[in-house]
């Protein structure tokens, strides 16, 4: 059986074990090639476009006097968008066994982080809700399929 395992500052996200003799293959890097591409994806695109709802995690709105300065100011209304270097800074490193999913915008950790806060906010952009979590799961297993099937 593969155990299938992602996680999210530290937090597991997805344990999920397939039925699936995972000893048949050593190399899973074109799976996770996949499901971190599909992932990033998301988070970068209909994580924004959705204000978190897609994830399961509603962005509060900009208060109103922030709003109207960034408008007057030229950048867009969107709430975490205003250069969109944020959104433009997901990356994923892939390797046999594991992907990593990260942000390097210097600012996007004091939006996911758990930490209590007084000015800012918590806005999720990396989290798997059930729709992401079946897209990883099907991914792995159609890549065992494919492999094992031939």
């Amino acid at each position: 059986m593969l155990k299938l395992t992602w996680s999210i500052e530290g937090e597991v996200q997805l344990a999920r074990r397939l039925r699936i003799v995972a000893g048949e293959i050593k190399d899973w890097t074109p799976a996770f090639q996949e499901a971190s591409d599909r992932l990033k994806e998301i988070f970068s695109t209909e994580v924004f476009s959705t204000q978190g709802a897609i994830i399961g995690e509603s962005w509060q709105p900009l208060k109103p006097k922030y709003l109207a300065q960034k408008v007057r100011s030229g950048f867009p209304a969107d709430t975490l968008v205003k250069t969109g270097r944020m959104q433009r800074s997901f990356f994923n490193e892939v390797h046999p066994d594991y992907a990593v999913i990260g942000n390097n915008s210097p600012y996007f950790k004091y939006h996911q982080s758990k930490e209590p806060r007084s000015k800012i906010p918590r806005r999720i952009m990396m989290k798997l809700g059930n729709p992401q979590k079946e897209i990883v799961v099907k991914v792995f297993h159609t890549y065992w399929y494919k492999k094992t099937h031939k």
